[in-house]
């Protein structure tokens, strides 16, 4: 009897050690972004961010930590990105084991937010963009925090490049 215990004991502690130490981290990529709303002052955007789980465990994220860039057209190097938004989506969601979801995050901006991409999206119909964040992801065995990056092309007639 001691030795079924012992042997019950040991696997557990390997399926946990496995699992830990086998999470690998989660898979984050801006999928696509559209107009929601226009108004005098400025609008909305919808940022769909999909997430890919790899692992054979499902997980929950409590939060989205965001920060959109905008591309000014007549800069170069990194000053040429200037902060559009930045917030922190706290709505949860759930991903199971090796799935994909896509999350849409609300993003408010004024017209003046926009400054010389607003100006170049109304002349050539684009602007390039750098989206950079994390994600709190939560399993059975802990918290970590999942970052991604993504730079692209929004274009008004197909969205996102």
């Amino acid at each position: 009897m001691k030795i079924r215990n012992l042997w019950t004991v040991l696997v557990a502690m390997l399926l946990v050690s496995a699992c830990t130490g086998g999470f690998r981290q989660p898979e984050v990529e801006l999928e696509g972004m559209q107009v929601a709303g226009l108004g005098l002052g400025g609008g909305t955007v919808l940022v769909n961010v999909r997430i890919r789980n790899p692992n054979a465990i499902g997980f929950r994220a409590d939060s989205l930590q965001y920060e959109l860039f905008l591309r000014n057209p007549n800069a170069q190097g990194d000053s040429a990105w200037t902060r559009f938004a930045e917030g922190v989506h706290t709505e949860r969601f759930e991903i199971g084991a090796r799935d994909t979801e896509t999350v849409q995050i609300p993003v408010s901006f004024t017209f003046a937010q926009l400054g010389s991409a607003g100006q170049q999206l109304l002349r050539q119909g684009s602007f390039q963009y750098r989206a950079v964040g994390n994600v709190n992801v939560r399993t059975s065995f802990g918290g970590r925090q999942v970052p991604f990056r993504k730079t692209g092309t929004f274009t008004l007639s197909g969205g996102i490049r």
